[in-house]
């Protein structure tokens, strides 16, 4: 029974950031499940004020930012967030050769955490979208 009580907390932070923190920019629920050694790998940063320097960078970066949920998968100690977001960003992760911007729109955010707590943050983009976006004319 513990193993899914783990699971089902697992997802509920997930959920919680993408689906409030991220999509209803409520910030002030991230103290309620980031340790506060957490590491950002996005920031290289630790604690709830890395995760808030890293969630509200994103969303003022690309107002009025949609977020959708594509899967959750959760185990115990791990939660994998499968997503999208659409927006008109202010500034793209880096710029191709040929001049384009290229910022992924698919995003899977990789949470391991302890004790229900959220201590380690990485995030990875679609491949095929970033070779499209460096190969487009």
């Amino acid at each position: 029974l513990g193993d899914v009580m783990g699971a089902e907390r697992s997802a509920e932070v997930i959920r919680t950031y993408l689906g409030e923190v991220l999509a209803k920019r409520r910030f002030e629920l991230i103290p309620e499940f980031v340790d506060q050694e957490m590491l950002d790998h996005a920031t290289g940063m630790r604690g709830p004020d890395a995760l808030h320097a890293h969630a509200s960078g994103f969303c003022d970066n690309i107002p009025g930012v949609e977020i959708e949920i594509e899967d959750i998968f959760a185990t115990e100690d791990a939660a994998f967030g499968i997503w999208n977001w659409k927006g008109d960003p202010i500034q793209s992760m880096g710029t191709s050769s040929n001049g384009n911007p290229v910022f992924p729109r698919r995003v899977l955010s990789v949470f391991r955490l302890r004790d229900g707590m959220l201590i380690d943050y990485e995030a990875f983009v679609d491949a095929g979208q970033v070779r499209a976006q460096i190969s487009a004319p």
